[in-house]
């Protein structure tokens, strides 16, 4: 049996008392895998990735971590705005130059060092973002929607950089993009009413009605 990475077992959560987001989630993700999220809007999906990582707290159940470094890769348009300064500046802040030499040449930074976040296009910043998150060389990589608002190019080379990544580590991708994530994951958490389910891709169009509440 492969290590468990992640292990959810009957988590409950709600923003207001009268209106419950996850009820009775329970799921596991193994070493190695590429691990899909996805649902209708509403579902939750952003919401577990923070219940993962301990940024929200469950109301009832457990989350447990194999208690390896994280990194995390939020939406972008979450965060550019906050983000004033240059890559190099930015990447600094997160780990010491000899920590992220091996990031900058894996993602082809070099040209992007001294230009202002804000500045750059949605594909250069969503692979800064995912420096950033890489900079501690982790085990498990979490991400939010990695290839909403890029361009045809910047999302073919996202994917790319992304199945090289998980050739060595866990990955897990929230996304809206269902063709992104049926060609890339091993397994799927279809989040959402009125049912939650882990499948292989081959599964999906069995549930995909039911899922997506089409009729």
């Amino acid at each position: 049996m492969p290590d468990k990475v992640i292990e959810v077992k009957d988590l409950r959560f709600r923003y207001r008392e009268e209106e419950p987001l996850i009820e009775g989630l329970s799921f596991e993700v193994f070493r190695g895998e590429f691990f899909g999220i996805m649902g209708p809007n509403g579902a939750g999906k952003s919401t577990l990735l923070k219940l993962l990582l301990g940024f929200l707290k469950p109301r009832e159940g457990q989350v447990k971590l194999f208690g390896k470094s994280v990194g995390y890769v939020p939406q972008r348009f979450s965060v550019e705005r906050a983000f004033t300064g240059s890559v190099q500046e930015l990447l600094r802040a997160v780990a010491p130059k000899e920590k992220v030499g091996w990031v900058i040449a894996f993602l082809h930074l070099e040209n992007l060092l001294k230009r202002p976040f804000i500045k750059l296009s949605g594909g250069e910043q969503q692979k800064v973002l995912l420096a950033m998150a890489l900079a501690t060389n982790p085990e498990l990589l979490l991400l939010d929607e990695p290839t909403a608002g890029l361009d045809i190019h910047a999302q073919t080379h996202i994917e790319e950089v992304l199945k090289e990544l998980a050739k060595d580590r866990t990955v897990v991708v929230v996304s809206h993009d269902l063709g992104f994530i049926l060609r890339n994951a091993d397994r799927i958490l279809c989040l959402g009413a009125p049912f939650c389910r882990v499948i292989r891709p081959s599964e999906f169009n069995s549930v995909m009605r039911e899922l997506y509440r089409l009729h």
